[in-house]
């Protein structure tokens, strides 16, 4: 917590406990946002990787796709025997996988920073209980939405 230590902040008295609660929702935010931006990599892989498919598929191997289309052992057969085109399966079947696995953990963690977010809006009375930071909470809620797009002002 750099930011809330070395800045004015610190003459309003804040307490230790609060201290603590905003570097814990700076830090979950940062989690939160890693995940998603990892989800975001990934789903788009996913999509670079579908539409080269498509593109080779189309141009390259239009006719003995048709061919082939009826039957499922035929299709498979033909992934198998086109060595491009099992790489781009595997690698979409990849991408696939670990869209869900982040999708899984993004969940998990915004689950968490919301839940502590939450807490901190209904305990504001318990982190702000002396009267200087009370008045200047303000001050420190604009920071967070400013620099780390965390909103304190409600739920």
């Amino acid at each position: 917590m750099d930011g809330l230590k070395d800045r004015k902040f610190k003459q309003y008295m804040i307490s230790g406990v609060t201290v603590e609660v905003i570097d814990q929702l700076i830090d979950r935010r940062k989690k939160e946002q890693k995940y998603e931006q990892t989800l975001l990599k990934w789903s788009l892989s996913l999509f670079v990787v579908i539409f080269f498919t498509f593109l080779y598929v189309y141009f390259y191997k239009l006719r003995l796709v048709q061919q082939s289309f009826f039957s499922t052992k035929g299709m498979f057969e033909f992934i198998i025997q086109d060595k491009l085109l099992l790489v781009m399966t595997v690698a979409g079947l990849t991408c696939l996988i670990q869209l869900f696995a982040y999708k899984k953990k993004h969940q998990k963690a915004e689950n968490e920073y919301e839940e502590l977010r939450k807490t901190t809006i209904e305990r504001g009375e318990e982190l702000w209980e002396k009267p200087v930071p009370w008045k200047h909470r303000h001050e420190v809620f604009d920071w967070l939405k400013n620099e780390h797009d965390i909103n304190l002002y409600h739920k």
